[in-house]
């Protein structure tokens, strides 16, 4: 079960929450708020998700439960270079053990509308027994960001070299993750659906082996030209794929994003 766990981890665990749009987007830029009900397409699409991973679910082998918490920071440099920084801290049965973590620091670089590319260095840490296990990841990522669906879009590209303290093998790993955030906001606490979609594909093995589905809300805490804090609640299937068979778990998605502009 350890050995197991130690693959799962080393394989899935690592998690991207709250991307941004460049500096003048207008998730950052002063607006007023126009309390709208839900459209009918959006609704749709929430009922469609939800569908998918309830017959997930049921075909899985086993279904954990756990939490992913996180930390988000950005902080504009000059009008096309930003500073990106991250932390996580996961858990497995539930809420009580914490078992995986990591914090990184990027660089990322607005490039031709509406394109950007970051490069970082992520270290992350995965409980073994007794021991933790350390993990040393540089990461170079493409963004594309625009409209789809009367909503924000964006797709990022990422390739991740992760060495591992330790005995276990070096990786080569490609992850592609895909982010609708609604235009319109829900309920009286003007609440903002969001849907997620990643895959990873382990370059080592030639395999694809992990998919994550993960849908919520978000909302600003405070905003201005300066930044802004705003917070983020969802539920994730997050799948992976053991012995040719896909076992899933089911996972709370928190985090904190802070932006800086000044």
């Amino acid at each position: 079960m350890e050995r197991q766990e130690e693959k799962y981890i080393a394989e899935n665990i690592s998690v991207e929450i709250f991307d941004m749009h460049k500096c003048d987007c207008p998730a950052v830029s002063p607006y007023i708020f126009t309390r709208m009900n839900m459209t009918s397409s959006l609704r749709s699409s929430l009922r469609l998700i939800l569908i998918a991973a309830m017959f997930i679910a049921s075909k899985a082998h086993a279904a954990e439960t756990g939490s992913s918490h996180n930390l988000f920071y950005l902080n504009k440099l000059n009008d096309n270079a930003f500073f990106v920084g991250r932390a996580n801290l996961v858990t497995r049965d539930g809420f009580s053990d914490i078992f995986f973590g990591y914090v990184d620091a990027n660089y990322r670089h607005a490039l031709t509308d509406p394109w950007s590319i970051e490069v970082g260095y992520r270290h992350a840490f995965l409980e073994l027994g007794n021991d933790w296990r350390e993990e040393y990841r540089p990461m170079l990522s493409l963004y594309w960001r625009g409209k789809l669906f009367k909503g924000k879009f964006s797709n990022r590209h990422r390739i991740e070299w992760r060495y591992f303290e330790g005995n276990a093998q070096d990786r080569v790993r490609y992850r592609n993750e895909s982010v609708w955030t609604s235009q319109h906001t829900i309920t009286d606490y003007q609440l903002t659906p969001f849907i997620e979609e990643e895959f990873f594909y382990d370059i080592t093995d030639s395999e694809l082996n992990i998919n994550w589905l993960t849908f919520g809300i978000s909302k600003f805490w405070t905003k201005s030209k300066k930044g802004g804090i705003k917070w983020k609640l969802g539920y994730r299937l997050q799948s992976q794929k053991f012995n040719g068979d896909w076992e899933n778990r089911h996972v709370l998605v928190t985090g904190i994003s802070i932006f800086s502009f000044d």
